[in-house]
């Protein structure tokens, strides 16, 4: 009997990539909202809260952080279900520092690649 193998080709995800799969669907209509929340911080989604369910939330218990260089978006609160245009977005601590770059890392690179630039001789 001959054995089978899966092969799945290896996929260089983009940031953009790795952002939107982090996005859920939406609550089900019968669930709790706690119940919710603690199920997309079991998958590591990206959780956006309005300013009502804010408090309610505790991020750094659940590995989450908020966004500090952009504190506010746009979208449908994961705790009461309503739009908001002042939503909090919370991010899984690892996903959050492999797709985002702090001020200074931005900054460190495009120093080096200037110091590169000026090295070849193209400035």
């Amino acid at each position: 009997m001959a054995h089978a193998e899966i092969l799945i080709p290896k996929k260089n995800w983009s940031p953009r990539e790795i952002t939107k799969s982090q996005e859920a669907s939406g609550k089900p209509k019968k669930m709790l909202a706690g119940s919710w929340i603690h199920d997309l911080c079991a998958s590591k989604k990206v959780i956006c809260l309005c300013s009502f369910c804010t408090h309610k939330f505790n991020p750094g218990r659940l590995g989450y952080i908020k966004d500090r260089l952009f504190p506010v978006c746009q979208a449908k609160c994961d705790g009461c279900s309503t739009f908001d245009a002042r939503c909090t977005a919370y991010f899984f601590d690892e996903f959050y520092t492999q797709v985002h770059a702090t001020p200074q890392e931005r900054r460190a690179n495009r120093e080096k690649s200037q110091k590169l630039l000026k090295k070849e001789g193209h400035l």
